[in-house]
């Protein structure tokens, strides 16, 4: 005959400790993986200028020049910072509404009604082709998405951003370019054709604006995305006319 399990007040009482002290250490745990997570995070996002690559300007007269044309100059009033790790996308498109004359607020009223879309990027970020669809659920025009342009399709995209209405956010890794391993967004503002070099506006704070080999960023973009399996790239927009 087996021996009953002792149920003295004692035993319950340690059991009873031993339980909730699970229950405590669980929760614990969980916030403190999270706040690694998030330092981590916040790491990579950080600008580490010892890594960039030499190509990489971030001063100069050929900087402040395209900055000074058309497609930069359309952003300078009302451009925003990305304000959570993970939503350099809806920020870049965030910007790139304002830039075309129909600003919303922020980044989280790109998505509208989409309070679960918002949550997803706020935390998860997004791939080229969600973000793809978000600009096109805005109504803004015709939104192309480009998956390993050859350099001589590449560069005439480039070059056509004088294009009223055109629009260029490329979605890239910064290894190439910052020497950190993250996938990122940003807008293209202009092209240099006699140095080949692109005015990429970044929106993480920080960095701010860059003159890119245009190759080096072709290198970058043409990267593999592991959430989505598929290539980065770049979205084209081209604003249809806005109503009379």
């Amino acid at each position: 005959m087996k021996p009953e399990a002792s149920t003295s007040p004692a035993a319950r009482s340690a059991g009873g400790f031993i339980r909730r002290r699970w229950w405590m250490v669980i929760p614990l745990g969980a916030l403190i993986l999270l706040a690694a997570l998030h330092g981590y995070g916040q790491y990579l996002a950080a600008p580490h200028p010892e890594r960039f690559d030499p190509g990489v300007v971030t001063q100069g007269p050929v900087l402040d020049a395209l900055q000074q044309r058309p497609p930069a100059v359309a952003y300078r009033s009302d451009f925003q910072l990305q304000r959570h790790g993970a939503t350099c996308g809806p920020a870049s498109l965030r910007n790139v509404l304002a830039s075309l004359g129909r600003p919303p607020a922020g980044e989280r009223a790109v998505f509208g009604d989409d309070t679960s879309g918002w949550w997803r990027a706020r935390l998860l970020g997004m791939t080229l082709d969600e973000l793809a669809a978000l600009a096109e659920a805005t109504g803004i025009g015709r939104v192309r998405v480009w998956r390993d342009p050859d350099p001589v399709a590449w560069r005439a995209l480039l070059a056509s951003l004088d294009t009223p209405g055109r629009r260029l956010i490329v979605n890239f890794d910064r290894a190439p370019l910052h020497g950190v391993a993250i996938g990122h967004f940003s807008p293209v503002a202009g092209y240099d054709p006699v140095g080949d070099r692109v005015l990429l506006l970044d929106v993480t704070p920080g960095f701010g604006a860059q003159l890119i080999p245009s190759e080096r960023l072709r290198a970058a973009i043409n990267t593999r995305d592991p959430v989505s399996g598929r290539q980065r790239g770049a979205l084209q927009i081209d604003a249809a006319a806005p109503p009379p």
